[in-house]
């Protein structure tokens, strides 16, 4: 029996600047328990300190995203 699987192209979604900035938001209310405009003005003022010492899983989310904000 032949396989005659049809290839098609994957579709790529490229974020408007609204969807990631409501990721980012979800994300920071999500994990951090605050907007994401307040963990960005905490971030650049230093209020979380090196975000690997002591390991915080929940504050490492929220970094990673920070592209997208």
């Amino acid at each position: 029996m032949a396989n005659h699987a049809i290839e098609t192209e994957p579709e790529v979604h490229y974020l408007t600047d609204d969807e990631a900035d409501a990721i980012f938001d979800n994300a920071a209310r999500h994990y951090m328990k605050m907007s994401g405009d307040d963990f960005l003005a905490r971030w650049r003022a230093g209020e979380f300190g090196d975000p690997e010492r002591p390991y915080r899983p929940e504050l490492m989310a929220v970094v990673a995203l920070l592209p997208l904000a």
